[in-house]
């Protein structure tokens, strides 16, 4: 749906607009369903950085030596070290070559 310069000057902000559309009950149902995905995202990038963390002290690299190996930016390696940002299904297969293992994912 496309908006006018009149109707979008109606919404003064993202949440005026979420009122306007929503109920305030489908706006408690989004809210709790973009939680729980953000809730499994973090899980997901913390299982990547336990596992990163685990190949770094068999190694005894530090986070240079794991930035070279991964030929990825130092904010990249930053990022997975913290378990935030957004891992790519191309950071899983580099983590997964330098690692020599195959990545799974298992819903449970």
């Amino acid at each position: 749906m496309k908006l006018s310069s009149e109707e979008l000057d109606h919404f003064q902000t993202l949440e005026s607009l979420e009122e306007e559309v929503f109920s305030e009950q489908e706006r408690d149902a989004l809210r709790v369903k973009a939680e729980g995905r953000a809730r499994l995202r973090r899980a997901l990038a913390e299982d990547v950085s336990r596992e990163i963390a685990a190949y770094m002290a068999r190694e005894g690299i530090g986070f240079n030596e794991l930035t070279r190996r991964l030929a990825v930016s130092p904010a990249t390696t930053s990022k997975l070290m913290r378990g935030s940002g957004n891992i790519t299904l191309e950071t899983i297969a580099q983590i997964s070559e330098l690692l020599g293992k195959k990545p799974s994912l298992a819903f449970s």
